[in-house]
């Protein structure tokens, strides 16, 4: 485990995710979410987790228990040498095989999910992928903790993107700087997601026009990419004066992401684009400020698509032609967790919640401008972990 870490933490998590089993009548959960497992045992070894709802987790190792034995917070361990065992670890663990077992089916594959139907065939098969999202919703201090220090990490990055800018051509250049920069900081190199076929690496930079061109990337913004095998995101396009260009670039410590972007320019832009671009953090900041807990999350985001179209940027705002429905996400161990700030998302914000604010307009053939900044909900409102100026950053 880390050093900063400590066994009660993973007691307290337990515990809410048991309570969580209770409340749905399910008796026990079988996880096998590297993210998932990690969260609950400490390790992020090749193991399925069996979590009763009441009494202590098994933990079952393919690879390799002598990490997972070292890393866990967990006492009871045993090695799973085929899958064909689990009925039998699961009966001596907990004295019988559950008529009710909880699987992760947001992220399951259909093979693993029938190789489980085979092996307990009188069990019902119940989806609490749902209940694990809701516990790690909430944030411990520690976990906060470790979000700021990820904060600090990409406010360091952004301080140094200028020096970056003064010596790059292309948008590639730029992110194998900002890239080497943030590993010498100790980020692991990676990003982790749950989404289904979303990929993510350290983020996105971006350039003019380029970031105005439409893909499949999950976020408001596109990116020419490098091809039509990975058709987002940055790519050799290069970086030229009074062009807007976004770092849009995740931290990672201990796991723990923040995300951030800012826009950055060499020479001065368009006056449209600083207009564009104080409208987003205007609406950053009156989220930020009436994001309270008991506030739905749908109601923010219908006051951001409102005050975005006051501001006659409805069109573009959060994407070009198809603007994605949210403006913020949570963050934690992955970079989509919840809550979401976005339609229909019918979440009351509670204290402790981590998320992003990522208010962007994108302007056909010009680009992008906007913001994203890391937030923990208070009593008094969403407070801002990230320290760079969120003004556009002229070189």
């Amino acid at each position: 485990m880390p050093p900063s870490i400590k066994d009660n933490e993973f007691e307290g998590r337990i515990h809410r995710f048991q309570q969580q089993l209770m409340a749905r009548e399910v008796e026990a959960a079988l996880m096998v979410e590297k993210v998932d497992v990690y969260y609950l045992s400490g390790t992020d070894q090749d193991a399925h987790l069996w979590v009763p709802a009441d009494g202590a987790p098994l933990l079952m190792v393919r690879k390799s228990i002598e990490r997972a034995r070292q890393d866990s917070a967990l006492r009871q361990i045993a090695p799973l040498n085929n899958l064909k065992d689990l009925p039998e670890l699961v009966s001596q663990h907990s004295g019988t095989v559950p008529r009710r077992i909880g699987l992760e089916m947001d992220i399951l594959p259909a093979k693993l999910y029938l190789a489980y139907h085979r092996l307990f065939p009188d069990a019902e098969l119940m989806d609490i992928s749902p209940l694990i999202r809701a516990v790690r919703m909430i944030k411990s201090n520690y976990e906060i903790s470790c979000i700021k220090r990820a904060a600090k990490m990409a406010d360091d990055l952004f301080e140094a993107i200028p020096g970056f800018l003064k010596e790059t051509e292309t948008e590639n250049d730029l992110a194998v700087k900002a890239e080497a920069f943030y590993r010498t900081k100790g980020h692991p190199g990676f990003v982790r997601t749950r989404t289904f076929n979303m990929e993510c690496y350290y983020g996105q930079i971006m350039s003019g026009k380029s970031s105005a061109m439409p893909s499949a990337s999950p976020g408001p913004t596109g990116g020419i990419g490098f091809g039509p095998f990975y058709s987002q995101g940055g790519g050799l396009e290069k970086i030229r004066e009074n062009d807007p260009i976004i770092v849009d670039y995740a931290a990672n410590v201990e796991g723990y992401i923040a995300d951030q972007a800012r826009i950055f320019s060499l020479g001065p832009l368009a006056d449209k684009l600083y207009r564009a671009h104080n409208v987003m953090l205007e609406i950053q900041e009156t989220i930020a400020e009436k994001a309270l807990p008991g506030v739905m999350a749908e109601d923010l985001y219908d006051l951001a698509m409102e005050m975005a179209e006051t501001a006659g940027l409805l069109e573009g705002f959060m994407g070009y032609p198809q603007p994605v429905p949210f403006v913020g996400h949570g963050v934690g161990l992955e970079i989509d967790e919840r809550p979401v700030i976005g339609r229909a998302s019918r979440t009351l914000l509670e204290e402790g919640m981590v998320m992003t604010l990522e208010p962007k307009v994108v302007l056909p053939g010009t680009g992008t401008v906007g913001i994203e900044n890391t937030f923990v909900v208070t009593p008094k409102g969403m407070k801002k972990l990230n320290r760079f100026p969120d003004a556009i950053f002229t070189c």
